[in-house]
């Protein structure tokens, strides 16, 4: 009997199980948008920006995956929206050649955490929060959706409220064909008229106008039960407490206890009724999941955010409230400008003043004006813009005094509450989009003598952009003022937009390091005081 060749010994089991064929299906998607493997790893990038982390992958990854290798399941949806969105047709995870991939979960960074995306296959688990979560996206085109919106609800906040503690949820992928959620045609309806989905994005939903405004959300009714009046004027307290404390300290303080009492809400929302009382309910979660939604966005989650603000969208519709689903489009349409979609936001903005109710409060359709403002600026459409931004100053002058005082206002909406300093504010953007610095500089300049002074977060905002026009306008001692007051109320606060401007301050001032207002930023900049953890 013949000793057997080691060089010849037939692979072992596990050795076949690691042997993976080339993913042809990938190959092929990869071949019909023309990209190099290079440039299929930088829109991979640009989308992982878009949500607040940092991939490295490069044409080496894209290589391996080709390969037969299988990125973490997460990149593989950022994946399927990078195909999506250069072919112009929906690709599903499904037709990436890596279904039946058990890739182990890596630990995708998000922002502050100054960690980075793993591009090493079957790199080790992340934590416990990451292995609790499920991979399947039940918001992701291809999946099968909730057969009630408030069911999208336990999706959106599982991440943050489960035990042994809270912590932050994993990152989910920016959609642009999520967005046709919010101006699809009316329910039922097929999507076979051979039109693309931003075709058929730019005709509006139709939404049944109620008989009346969206009962129990404008007064406080005395009683009692888990679907009755005192429920629903629960409901609205909280929306009105959430609001104020994430304008007010930003949202880091306030995501855990909102997406717990979100939680909560679930069972009553989805087995309710079906009366007023139980359409107050629904109206008021959907407030509550807009401001969840805005909480997401403050901190880049951005797909997060754009889930949460397409549930409340379905909520507002589920109750009947046209003026809820005006409300969320809008909000859809500012999230798409400040991702760079300026189309994508232009029809949302239109498409939220086609929702909005002949009745509705004027300030709520000043605050719909102005979303439009910006997204025609961002479009080029000067003369457009500006007609928007005066339809808006209009509108505002129509409400009374106690409803352009904010959210703290006696019997003010939690969402939708227009003010002057808004208004001021989104005139300056529209102007510095339209190339008009000196009057975006006045215009925020106007907005912060508006803005009370409790509202931080705003007021910190604000003052990052102003002193970046300011030194783009070469005024650097007037920029260093402005940043001055800006990191005051940045210590304060706890939001990712805030520490996203605060980290750019020491890059843009990089070139003036030896001038005297300079050195004294960044040494605050610099100190324990303007460390802060990440919301």
């Amino acid at each position: 009997m013949r000793t057997a060749d080691p060089s010849h010994t037939a692979p072992t089991p596990a050795a076949r199980r690691r042997v993976r064929p080339p993913n042809r299906a990938l190959r092929a998607l990869l071949e019909e948008t023309e990209w190099t493997q290079a440039a299929f790893a930088r829109a991979l990038s640009r989308l992982g920006a878009e949500i607040g982390i940092q991939l490295r992958y490069d044409r080496t990854s894209v290589a391996h995956w080709l390969r037969g290798s299988r990125p973490d399941p997460r990149v593989q949806h950022l994946i399927a929206e990078a195909l999506s969105r250069r072919l112009g047709r929906p690709v599903a995870v499904a037709d990436l050649g890596m279904a039946d991939g058990r890739a182990t979960p890596s630990t995708l960074s998000t922002p502050g955490d100054g960690r980075r995306a793993d591009t090493t296959e079957g790199a080790g688990p992340g934590d416990g929060a990451h292995r609790r979560t499920p991979d399947r996206d039940p918001a992701s085109p291809g999946t099968r959706a909730p057969a009630h919106p408030a069911d999208r609800l336990t999706a959106l906040t599982a991440p943050v409220v489960p035990p042994p503690r809270a912590d932050s949820p994993p990152p989910a992928p920016y959609t642009l064909g999520l967005l046709e959620q919010t101006v699809r045609p009316a329910r039922g309806a097929r999507g076979e008229d051979g039109r693309t989905g931003a075709e058929r994005a730019a005709v509006p939903a139709p939404v049944r106008p109620p008989a009346a405004r969206t009962p129990g959300l404008h007064r406080t009714v005395p009683g009692t039960g888990p679907g009755g009046p005192g429920a629903v004027a629960s409901v609205h307290e909280h929306a009105r407490f959430f609001a104020l404390q994430a304008d007010r300290y930003g949202g880091g303080h306030i995501r855990t206890s909102l997406a717990a009492y979100l939680s909560g809400l679930v069972r009553t929302l989805r087995t309710g009724p079906g009366d007023a009382h139980h359409r107050g309910l629904l109206a008021g979660a959907a407030r509550l999941s807009f401001l969840l939604a805005r909480v997401y966005a403050d901190e880049r989650r951005h797909g997060l955010a754009q889930r949460a603000f397409v549930t409340a969208a379905e909520l507002a519709a589920e109750a009947e409230d046209p003026e809820g689903v005006a409300l969320a489009r809008r909000a859809l349409g500012s999230q798409a400008h400040q991702l760079g979609h300026p189309r994508a936001s232009h029809t949302l903005a239109r498409a939220a003043l086609a929702a909005a109710p002949a009745a509705v409060e004027p300030s709520v359709r000043a605050y719909l004006y102005a979303g439009l403002a910006v997204a025609r600026a961002a479009c080029g459409e000067r003369s457009s813009a500006l007609e928007a931004l005066r339809d808006a100053e209009h509108q505002l002058a129509r409400a009374p005094l106690d409803l352009t005082t904010g959210p703290g206002a006696p019997g003010a909406e939690p969402v939708g509450t227009y003010q002057d300093a808004a208004l001021l504010y989104q005139s300056g953007q529209v102007r510095a989009a339209l190339g008009d610095r000196p009057g975006a500089v006045r215009e925020l300049r106007a907005s912060l003598h508006a803005r009370p002074a409790t509202e931080l977060r705003p007021r910190a905002i604000t003052r990052a952009e102003l002193a970046e026009l300011l030194l783009a306008e070469r005024r650097l001692e007037e920029a260093c003022a402005a940043w001055q007051g800006f990191l005051q109320d940045a210590d304060r606060v706890r939001s990712g937009r805030v520490q996203a401007a605060r980290a750019r301050l020491p890059v843009l001032l990089r070139p003036y390091a030896r001038e005297g207002c300079v050195r004294s930023l960044l040494a605050h900049t610099n100190s324990p005081a303007g460390v802060r953890s990440r919301g």
